[in-house]
Formats: structure tokens, sequence, C-alpha cells
């Protein structure tokens, strides 16, 4: 295996002078999102590199939250330019990240910066997989000398041995198929559950409704203290509406609550009823496909104002609080089309999204400054039990994303509270909209959506 040391803060020969490309392998966070020490030293280091090599770009490859904080603390605190940082948000694990340098971003030849435990295993996945990879040794910079994860570094190597063969043997990939077509039909066992559990929310929901709070944060609080936590959507390899009620991230608990209030507005209060709700918002039309689901958030809200479910409150002008304007063409599925496969691999799925991608969105939003406000201001437009769509600032990894964030508005004490789905659960935010947002700087805003309690039609 191949090294190159980090000494006094430069690479030690032999260096690949043309070699200008670097993994940065991610970890996990803190339970309070903040960045662990081991994560706290791969960001100095590649602080430390990018100003050495002011020509190499650096490919941060974890899942969202990782990337995410370690890319925002090196263009926030360590100044570095946002160009030169590439993220892949599907490296879940070690042999994912590498094997997504040549699978997505066409890099055969790059460094690797990782642990000095972990380097060993990521240099023997990458010569597994037939890559030009050169390990940077950092041992120097580590105040912990030992391995205390051996064993499960070569239980973790026995593993992406395994997964190098199923993609590259044939029998390998046949496995991989069968291994596939059993996950599809275990979802679709696990749908039967979900109605089960389904049912039971729905039921427990529609009792004994308190009307004397918004539909909206009364179905929220019943989801909440059903004690559901967090959990994205699970994939289908052929488009199929899933409602989970039980298994939700910040978007689709919106809509699981949207469901419910409509389910209770117009007593239509069947399993049924709520999965009719779900598609016509899910959906352009009500036609499930992939190319016709509403992938982003405006695209859904287009779709329950056209079913008079939800009105926008943001007017389509700048009017005081309304100042901040978000018009752009979205472009995140098209930019990262490797994240959306196997779907987005299908030419009429990529050009029917990319043509809705055109059309644009454009809405004005409350700036995070305003959002300090008490309610007697003009602040005092925004309603407990509004929908408030963060709009997000086009930064590299979220260029393409009108919405970062999705929150029921709740007032208290004067102050603008929230109640969204974290990482932590669902439940109400033990700060206010402003404090919340004010250091976080993609979150520049709030667009502002209400739930129609009368039935247009």
């Amino acid at each position: 295996m191949r090294y190159v040391k980090l000494h006094n803060d430069r690479l030690q020969a032999p260096l690949t002078e043309d070699l200008k490309v670097c993994l940065v392998l991610g970890a996990k966070l803190r339970p309070d999102n903040s960045l662990s020490p081991i994560l706290q030293l791969r960001v100095r280091l590649v602080s430390i590199l990018a100003k050495a090599y002011p020509d190499w770009i650096f490919y941060i490859s974890g899942c969202r939250s990782d990337t995410t904080v370690i890319y925002r603390t090196l263009v926030e605190e360590y100044h570095i330019p946002e160009e030169r940082f590439v993220i892949d948000f599907c490296g879940y694990n070690t042999f994912r990240s590498i094997w997504d340098m040549d699978l997505f971003f066409k890099q055969t030849r790059f460094y690797i910066l990782t642990s000095s435990f972990h380097i060993a295993r990521s240099l023997r996945i990458a010569r597994w997989l037939g890559y030009d990879v050169w390990g940077i040794d950092i041992s120097d910079y580590e105040k912990v000398k030992t391995n205390p994860y051996f064993w499960r570094e070569q239980l973790a190597a026995l593993r992406s041995l395994w997964l190098v063969f199923c993609i590259r043997t044939p029998l390998g990939r046949i496995s991989t198929y069968f291994f596939h077509n059993r996950l599809l039909r275990r979802l679709r066992r696990n749908e039967k559950q979900f109605d089960v559990q389904n049912e039971q929310i729905l039921q427990r929901a529609m009792s004994n409704v308190d009307e004397s709070m918004p539909l909206t944060e009364y179905f929220f609080r019943q989801l909440m203290d059903g004690g559901i936590c967090t959990e994205f959507t699970q994939p289908m390899e052929e488009e199929h509406l899933m409602v989970s009620l039980s298994q939700v991230d910040c978007t689709t608990v919106i809509e699981d609550v949207l469901a419910l209030a409509l389910c209770y507005r117009d007593r239509h209060t069947t399993l049924a009823d709520l999965k009719d709700y779900y598609r016509r918002m899910h959906y352009q039309d009500g036609v499930i496909s992939f190319a016709t689901r509403n992938h982003y958030f405006t695209w859904i809200m287009q779709s329950a104002i056209k079913e008079g479910f939800m009105e926008r409150i943001s007017p389509d002008e700048p009017v005081f609080p309304f100042t901040g304007v978000m018009d752009l063409q979205p472009s995140y599925m098209t930019r990262n089309k490797y994240l959306f496969r196997p779907q987005m691999d299908d030419e009429n799925n990529y050009k029917a999204i990319a043509l809705r991608q055109q059309q644009g969105v454009h809405f004005t939003y409350i700036p995070r400054e305003l959002l300090d406000m008490p309610q007697d201001s003009e602040l005092g437009v925004i309603h407990d039990g509004d929908i408030l769509a963060v709009a997000c600032d086009q930064h590299t990894w979220a260029r393409g994303v009108e919405i970062k964030h999705l929150l029921i508005a709740k007032w208290i004490d004067d102050k603008l509270h929230f109640y969204h789905a974290s990482g932590s659960g669902l439940g109400l935010s033990n700060m206010d909209a402003y404090t919340y947002m004010k250091d976080k700087f993609t979150m520049i805003g709030v667009a502002v959506y209400r739930f129609k309690y009368v039935d247009a039609a």
C-alpha cells in the first residue's frame, strides 16, 4: 500500500505532482450534530491541505448530515472557497464512498484522507476496485497511536471484499439481483404492517379532536405523542405510493399532517381517504409515477393549492415583511442524477423532470433577520399552525434546492417557535425560529403556507 506522510503541514516525498484530488471520508457526528473529535481533526487537516495545495479539489463523502456539517465548517470557519468541494451524499460506508469516486465522479486516481486506524482498509478496498490511490499518513497529528478498532476493521474488510465480488463478477451480480428482489418483497409485506399502524394512528387521531388549536398543530402533536421517530422514505424499484405515519422525515410529516387534517375537515376518515389526499398532494394531477412525483416541496404545494387544500400567504411581489424573493429553476434532481438511480437513468423520466424544472418556482419569503420581531408586529401575519418553508441559499451542496427544512409555526411568549421533524425526533423546538436559523448559513428565511379550513369546491 502506498502512503504519503503529512508532516509540518506539507506532504513528504514521494509526491505525485499531477494528482490533485483528495477524498475525505466522513464519520458519525455527535448527538447534537456537531463535529466529533475524529471529524474535527479531519476538517483541520483539510484546511491545512487546502492552504498548502491551492489547486486541489476535495471530495467530501458520507451521509447528508456529516457531509453538510463538514462542508459548512470548512466554508464558514476556515474560509475555503466552496468551489473547491464536491459533496457525495451517497457515501454511507467506506466501500460506497470509494466506489462512488469512479461511478459518479469518474475519478480513479486520488488521495484518501481518513484516520490512521481506517486508512489501511480504505486503501485495500480501492486496490480491490482497481483504483490508483495514495493514502495520507496523518499519524503526526493524532493523539491516539494505537488501533482500538482492529477487529472491527478486519470484519468490515471482509464485508467490503464481498461487495467488490458482487459488482465485479456475474455470479455476484446474480446474487445481488435476488437479494434486491427479496428486499422489494419485504417492503411490500411491510406495507401491510404500515397499513395496520396507519389505521390505529388514524382512528386515535380522529377521536376527540381538539378544535381549540389549529388542525395542523393538533395532528402533529398526535404523531408526536405516538413516539414517532424520523426516518427517510424507503426507496422502491418501481413507483409505488407507500404511506407510513410511523416513519417520516421533515417533508413527509407535513404531508401526513395535512392529509390527516383534510380527512377531518371533509369528514372522510378512512385509510383509503388518507391515501387519496396524500396521492393528490404527492403527485402531479394525482398520477402515480416517478416522472409525475412532486420531488420539490414547492411542487407539493402547487398540487395542494390546485386541489384546494392550501393557500400561499407569501405574496407574489415583495411586501414587508416578505422582502426576500426566490426565483429559480430547481435543478437538484438533474444536477445530482446519481442520487436518484435507477429511475433517473430512464430517459423519459429524466426529460419529464427536466421539463418541469424549467418552469421554475417563484415566491417571496420573510428574511431570517425579521423573525425576531414580536407577534404584534408585521410578523403576526404568521399564525399558529402555518407551514413555514425555509428558503435555501444556493451554496454548492444545496444548489438547485428551493426549500431547506419545514416547520409548523407556534407563537410562545411573543416569540415565533415551531414544531418540526429533526434528527432527535418529532417535537416542539426548544428555541425560537430566529435563534434556530441565525447561524445556519443555508437557511435564509421562510415562505408561509396555510391550511384551508373550508373546501373551495
